[in-house]
Formats: structure tokens, sequence, C-alpha cells
């Protein structure tokens, strides 16, 4: 509750001013670093770090991540959210926003219908045919630029209908993270229908992305000295290892 001050006039909740709640957005599937569990919970690696570092400084955490995306990095310019769980580097972005190290890197996918294979070896091997990809998102500097100087690309507005345009033969393939795309296409069914096809168009390195106009910014050398204490003591992979086996290899089991 709100301090009082000169009579019955609420004073300003100082919670916000001095981070002492992290609000954390992010995408609404994007294994695995931010994702709704099976039993509603909102989690995801990039969530585990803020976590850990919240409980280490006694900080209250506040996770919101069913919103779009876009919305979510109107809330963040804003400073109403304080950093989105995981997001690609970007050089327009830094002018915007901070970014922590990175965490995790993340492969940028070719995915293609088993009936409709063509040759894919690097980037260019897509001109020439019609691909989608979410709208809203980045899927990182080199992808964006060559795809939109070179690419026949459309942008859904949805990751499933990025697939139903895909298994209705409107697009020839998709371009989307390595697990995220897995974990949905279990989740429709589909996953002996498309395939992701080596190698990787892209790795790209994942970071926490702060509000400039967020007081929790001022945190985030000691975040990066977390993700590094993390990464050197295993716990980084082992998060990855239980968060991919959440969402990709145990939906074999009802899910």
């Amino acid at each position: 509750m709100a301090q009082q001050s000169d009579g019955n006039k609420p004073a300003a909740d100082t919670s916000r001013s001095n981070c002492r709640t992290i609000t954390i957005g992010g995408p609404t599937s994007w294994q695995p670093i931010s994702y709704i569990a099976k039993d509603g919970r909102q989690t995801g690696l990039g969530i585990d770090i803020i976590r850990e570092y919240a409980k280490r400084e006694n900080l209250d955490v506040r996770v919101d991540i069913e919103m779009p995306w876009a919305r979510t990095l109107d809330l963040l310019f804003q400073g109403e959210i304080d950093v989105t769980a995981g997001a690609y580097f970007k050089t327009e972005r830094q002018r915007l926003y901070h970014y922590s190290d990175p965490f995790y890197e993340d492969d940028i996918m070719v995915f293609q219908h088993v009936d409709r294979r063509f040759g894919y070896r690097q980037i260019s091997d897509l001109r020439g045919y019609r691909g989608a990809r979410p709208h809203g998102g980045s899927l990182g500097n080199e992808i964006d630029s060559y795809s939109s100087q070179n690419l026949d690309v459309i942008y859904s507005p949805t990751i499933d209908r990025i697939f139903d345009l895909l298994v209705a033969g409107h697009v020839d393939y998709v371009l989307l993270g390595r697990y995220d795309g897995l974990a949905t296409l279990r989740k429709l069914g589909i996953q002996d229908e498309i395939i992701a096809v080596d190698p990787p168009v892209a790795r790209n390195p994942v970071h926490l992305m702060f509000s400039r106009n967020s007081p929790c910014r001022r945190h985030i050398q000691q975040i990066n000295a977390l993700i590094a204490e993390l990464g050197d003591r295993g716990i980084l992979q082992e998060r990855i290892e239980y968060h991919l086996g959440q969402t990709v290899f145990d939906l074999d089991n009802g899910s």
C-alpha cells in the first residue's frame, strides 16, 4: 500500500522510482527464454536470471509476458516495464534500451514442409521462394537487413498462423528460432509435416533488454556479474536443459 502524506493525499509510490520491484515483459512463446508453462506459470531462462538476482537483492518481481511484443516494447520504452526476458541485439534498439551481456544463443532456422523441400545451405538460397516470419520482432541484424533487401517475406501476427501458411502452401518456408518452432509444431501436432533444416541461418546472442527510463537499469552491471557466475557454475546450461525439457522434448507425454 502506498504511504500517505499531507492529510488524505497519497504520496507517490516509491517502489517504481527506487526499483523495489522489477517488472519483466517478454514473448509468450519463446522457448526456452520466456513462455507459458503447461501449468500456467510464466517462466523461462531470462525470467530465472532476474528472479535469482531479485532474490539476492531482496527485490520483488512482477512478470507479465501475456501481451503483444509491440505493446511490450512500447511499455519498456516508457519505463512501465523494466526489462524484457530476452531480445536479440539490434543497432537501432541500442539508442532506446540498455542490453545486458548475452546469456544464451538462439539458432534461427529455416522450417520447410516435408513434401515441398528445396535446397538450402545459406540465406541466399532463400531467394526466389516466399517465406514467412513473425510480425513485430527481430531475427537479428544480419537476417533483418538481408531479408528486407533480398527476400520475399510476409509477416504473420502469430507463430501458429505462420505454420498454417506453410501447411497450406501459401509460403515455402518459415524463419523462426529452433526451439520456439519445434515446441509450436508439437503443440499443433504437425511435427511430422514440418522440419527445421540445418544449418541455422544465424546464431543470435540473447540479452536482457532494459528500459533507459527504468531506475532498475542501475542493476545491469551486477546482473552481468550474475550471468557470468551462473555460466561458470554450469547453472545456465542446467536451466536451459530444464526449460527445453518442459517445452520440447517431453511434449510426447500428452501436452
